[in-house]
C-alpha cells in the first residue's frame, strides 16, 4: 500500500513539472536614466481687493472702490479691511452697581422707545456688502503659513473719556472663509475672538498652517454675529475707536 502511494504522488510530482514553465532569471545588460524637471514661478504681487466670495475674482477695474482700511504692500499682504463698523444707538444701561449685569449692544436688539438698534458696516469697494471684510494675499510662493490677529483700541467720548470694561466678541468661528486655491476655507483655521478686550490686547481670529493660505484668503463677518458688551452706568456719549487688524508671517498653531 505504501508502495502504491509514493507511485501516484512521484507520477504527479512529473506531470506537475512537465506543466509548469521555467523562468528563468533576466540578466541586466546595460541601465540609463533620464532627468525631469518642472519650474513654477512666483506669482505676482496683488494688489487688488476681490470678491469676497469669490476670491478667485478681483473686484470691477472700472470702479474699484479702493482697499478699504488697508494699503497693499509685498508678497504678504491685505489686499482688503472693512472701513468701519457701527454699533448703532443704545439706551443709556443704567442698573445696579452691585448687580453685576452688564448690556449687550448688537444688532436687532429693542430700545426702550421702541426702536431696533442696527449694526452697519462700512465697504467702499463694496458697497451691497454688508459684511465685516478682511482679505489677505499670500504670493510668496513658500506656504509658509500666516496669522491674523485683530484688537480694538479704547472706545473714547472726546467728554467723557473712555469706555472702561467694554468686551468686543466677534465671533470669528461664525465667519465665512473662503480661498482662491481651497474655495470652501477648508484649509484655513477661524478662532472665536470672544471678549476681545478694548485695550489694544490682540487675539487671533484666523490664520494658515504651514501649506496652506496661498493665494487670497477673504473672510466675513456677518454684523449680527458681532456684540459688544458694555459695563453697567455707562455715561451717555458718543465713543469712537478702531479694530486694527495685523497679518503676520508666523504660520497658524
Amino acid at each position: 500500500m505504501k508502495k502504491t502511494v509514493s507511485s501516484i504522488l512521484l507520477a504527479s510530482a512529473l506531470l506537475l513539472g512537465a506543466i509548469a514553465p521555467v523562468t528563468a532569471n533576466a540578466a541586466t545588460t546595460g541601465t540609463g536614466t533620464t532627468d525631469s524637471t518642472v519650474h513654477f514661478t512666483k506669482p505676482n504681487e496683488n494688489v487688488t481687493p476681490v470678491d469676497p466670495n469669490n476670491p478667485g475674482t478681483t473686484v470691477d477695474p472700472s470702479n474699484p472702490g479702493g482697499n478699504g482700511g488697508t494699503t497693499p504692500s509685498g508678497d504678504l499682504t491685505f489686499l482688503y479691511v472693512s472701513d468701519s463698523i457701527d454699533f448703532g444707538s443704545a439706551d443709556t444701561p443704567i442698573k445696579s452697581q452691585t448687580s453685576g449685569t452688564t448690556q449687550t449692544i448688537k444688532n436687532g436688539n429693542k430700545n426702550a422707545d421702541g426702536s431696533t438698534n442696527v449694526v452697519t458696516v462700512g465697504n467702499t469697494a463694496f458697497s451691497t456688502n454688508t459684511n465685516l471684510i478682511s482679505e489677505v494675499s499670500d504670493t510668496r510662493g513658500t506656504n509658509a503659513g500666516w496669522t491674523v490677529q485683530v484688537n480694538s483700541s479704547a472706545l473714547t467720548d472726546t467728554k467723557v473719556g473712555d469706555l472702561k470694561g467694554a468686551t468686543l466678541d466677534l465671533d470669528g468661528s461664525a465667519a465665512t472663509v473662503k480661498n482662491s486655491a481651497v474655495l470652501d476655507g477648508s484649509t484655513i483655521d477661524k478662532a472665536n475672538t470672544t471678549a476681545l478686550a478694548t485695550d489694544g490686547t490682540p487675539g487671533t481670529i484666523y490664520s494658515a498652517k504651514t501649506g496652506n493660505g496661498a493665494g487670497v484668503t477673504t473672510m466675513q463677518l456677518d454684523p449680527a454675529n458681532v456684540t459688544l458688551t458694555v459695563p453697567t452706568n455707562v455715561a451717555t456719549g458718543t465713543y469712537v475707536g478702531k479694530l486694527n487688524w495685523t497679518l503676520s508671517d508666523t504660520p497658524g498653531a
